[in-house]
């Protein structure tokens, strides 16, 4: 009975096949959304940060083009310029008419706390607030905007004073963004060439950048709230997942169970096979259908009724609703609709043994075969084709075990030697083929003339040897000269030879009971051999050596 039993290696838990999924990307996932979080977060705050200095920037260069217009709309050609530098020098009113131009932009412009121009020396000229009138600079913001680029840089907390300071008190600390603009003679058309000097703008952007701040914490929030929702997905499609990992891992589990047991049973079944030397084992499943218990088939010449073992689909004829089914290897795959066949192979321990057994059906079969072809093929090699008897190859193997029955039970056995005489006068004459068909006439007389217990073969050419078992001399040249009488009595016509007629010698020998276990039957055969040379140079048609009854006592 084919019952699963699972090995014992596979109860094992094995810590790869255990992993709990979830766990683990429970434990992976807090670190990852916590390195996003602190990631995105970063990436967001500089982004803004970035936002707020290119929208302040903009900003101030609006402003710094606009007092660039009205200084070059009313002091361009004053003494504000000298060649291509700005100058105030101590011209208190182009002074006064800076200031009006500044503070009429600064009060548009309420986040604008400073404004200094330079000139091309990188020196002060105007401030609006004039103890920086008069300082040199050599910023690096500076040097760009003198070069017709504009720059900015953002300081955090930095004390601005001056009288655009709040009335809460001087020396307050804001967020400054100092703009560096270049100002160009003809600000409707600038161009590098056209620079006289520089802005440095001081923008206020500490209330952005305060509710900036106030407002970064949400951010994180945000993110955080995002990643616990994929988180928690994930978890549900994890424990789906890890669900379907594990019903996967047992169904392996089984499947390893079924394939082990199949081995093993297999693998005994093979070593059955080996031992018995027989092609006659099955892997028996007591659990399977039975063809005629669902066909209620009452048919008991099938070879399958009732039969435990034998499946209809492994025999070479089955009878199915009463016709009997075509043979073996042209209806396997017609059984794949029937319910019996498909009950065999529905899981895999059955598949497994259902295909073993048919293959050693098949085995059986071919190896039945392969024994009836043997069988013919050592007929064929033990016997001459010509006159089918047995051929010298055959005779030697019968010789053997002649020679060691009469040895063990102390009997004697003759041997006797035939030779067609005149049988080449004969071929010259007549043809070979009509020589062919007198060997085939000759054999057939003398296979007749013998018991069944004796046996004839061909020696060679037109050399007969016959073995007479259990028979002593005196029964021996009885039965050579009843050979050569029905030989003679033939009367095959042959006008080459003084008889006209085809005839034959023979020698006969016996090894007699008592001189079994001393002369082999090689000697016997020579003994023949020269017995029937004897009868030849005697003038043929005749045996040696010659008897008669009246000496019979004599040779036995």
């Amino acid at each position: 009975m084919m019952t699963l039993t699972p090995a014992s290696d596979t109860n094992v838990k094995d810590p790869e096949r255990t992993f709990n999924l979830r766990r683990y990307f429970s434990a992976f996932s807090f670190g990852i959304i916590i390195i996003l979080t602190l990631v995105l977060s970063t990436l967001v705050y500089w982004n803004q940060r970035h936002s707020l200095i290119a929208y302040s920037t903009s900003s101030a260069v609006m402003f710094a083009h606009q007092v660039n217009a009205g200084i070059s709309e009313k002091f361009i050609d004053s003494n504000l310029l000298e060649g291509d530098n700005l100058q105030i020098g101590n011209d208190t009113f182009l002074l006064l008419q800076l200031n009006d131009v500044a503070e009429t932009f600064l009060k548009e412009y309420g986040d604008i706390r400073k404004i200094k121009i330079f000139n091309l020396d990188g020196k002060v000229i105007y401030s609006t607030e004039s103890k920086d009138v008069g300082l040199s600079s050599n910023t690096e913001g500076l040097t760009k905007a003198l070069s017709g680029r504009t720059d900015s840089v953002l300081t955090s907390r930095e004390t601005v004073f001056g009288e655009n300071v709040s009335d809460e008190g001087e020396g307050n600390k804001l967020d400054i963004l100092k703009v560096y603009i270049p100002v160009y003679r003809n600000p409707d058309a600038p161009s590098s060439g056209e620079i006289i000097g520089a802005f440095e703008v001081y923008k206020d952007v500490g209330i952005i950048s305060s509710l900036m701040k106030k407002e970064f914490y949400k951010i994180p929030l945000l993110l955080l709230f995002s990643m616990g929702a994929l988180y928690l997905f994930l978890q549900v499609v994890i424990k789906k997942a890890a669900a379907i990992i594990r019903k996967q891992n047992e169904e392996i589990d089984l499947h390893n169970a079924e394939l082990v047991e199949a081995q093993q049973r297999i693998k005994k079944a093979i070593d059955e096979v080996i031992e018995n030397e027989s092609f006659h084992v099955r892997l028996h499943c007591d659990n399977l259908l039975k063809c005629w218990e669902v066909k209620n088939c009452q048919h008991t010449e099938c070879p399958s009724y009732k039969s435990q073992n034998l499946r209809c689909w492994q025999i070479s004829g089955t009878f199915c609703g009463g016709k009997v089914q075509g043979y073996f290897a042209n209806k396997y795959g017609d059984c794949r609709k029937c319910d019996v066949y498909r009950n065999a192979f529905k899981d895999r321990i059955n598949m497994i043994g259902e295909s073993f057994n048919n293959m050693m059906v098949l085995l059986e079969s071919k190896h039945m075969q392969l024994q009836k072809l043997n069988e013919t093929l050592n007929v064929l090699i033990d016997t001459d084709p010509l006159t089918e008897v047995g051929n010298r190859r055959s005779f030697q193997k019968r010789m053997e075990n002649i020679h060691l029955l009469s040895l063990r039970y102390n009997h004697p056995y003759s041997i006797i030697i035939c030779d067609v005489d005149n049988f080449k006068s004969y071929n010259d004459t007549y043809g070979h083929q009509k020589g062919d068909y007198a060997l085939v006439s000759i054999a057939k007389t003398m296979k007749t003339s013998i018991r069944r217990t004796d046996e004839i073969f061909r020696w060679g050419g037109e050399e007969f040897i016959i073995i007479l078992t259990e028979q002593n001399l005196l029964s021996a040249l009885k039965v050579a000269d009843n050979l050569r009488a029905e030989v003679e009595a033939q009367g095959i016509p042959h006008k080459g030879c003084d008889r006209k007629m085809l005839t034959i010698s023979a020698g006969v020998a016996c090894n007699f009971a008592d001189n079994v276990k001393y002369i082999m039957w090689e000697n016997v055969i020579k003994q023949a051999d020269d017995e029937l040379y004897k009868a030849k140079a005697s003038g043929k048609n005749r045996i040696c050596p010659s008897t008669t009854i009246d000496n019979v006592s004599k040779l036995t």
